[in-house]
């Protein structure tokens, strides 16, 4: 998304129901817009990614709506073009925004929202993965300790050893 240009709004999915993400009614003192329409405010685009992490996690009772059903709607063209935002009281066009969600398993999602996803499942790393992943492994801890990564010498082949016998993989 950053590289595309893309306005990104992230959604911990482990954190929220469905109300916040399709809007809460505007006859509650706390209405809200629907998360993709305050998207396209922020990014003052109508194109904006919606990042849904750790989607498998989403509450499963249904008090305030569950995410997961609330999305349906959000995911189909033909009803995210006339999406009822329940503040506003009016229909948005929303088909133009886009979707990512991250999962670490698919298991405890149901079907149709399944089908509205194309999945893509990364392997856990392995032991042949190593050399591919040290280079930005070591350029994540010099940005965490503030140091520019172009400081810190290369592995040596004992220290690359020692990280991989230590290594317990994933």
């Amino acid at each position: 998304g950053d590289l595309l240009g893309l306005s990104i709004w992230r959604v911990d999915a482990s954190q929220s129901d469905g109300a916040p993400l399709g809007g809460t009614d505007r006859r509650w003192h706390s209405a809200e817009c629907c998360h993709p329409l305050l998207a396209i405010a922020r990014g003052k685009i109508d194109n904006p990614l919606v990042l849904l992490d750790e989607l498998e996690k989403a509450a499963t009772r249904n008090d305030n709506g569950r995410l997961w059903d609330c999305l349906l709607g959000l995911l189909e063209f033909e009803t995210s073009a006339r999406y009822p935002d329940p503040a506003l009281q009016i229909p948005l066009d929303l088909s133009h925004v886009s979707y990512i969600a991250t999962a670490n398993t698919c298991d405890p999602l149901p079907a149709p929202l399944k089908d509205r996803f194309r999945i893509i499942v990364f392997p856990k790393p392995v032991f042949g993965d190593l050399n591919a992943l040290l280079p930005e492994l070591i350029r994540g801890l010099a940005a965490e300790r503030g140091i520019d990564s172009r400081w810190i010498a290369p592995l040596a082949p004992d220290e690359r050893r020692a990280i991989a016998n230590a290594w317990p993989g994933g």
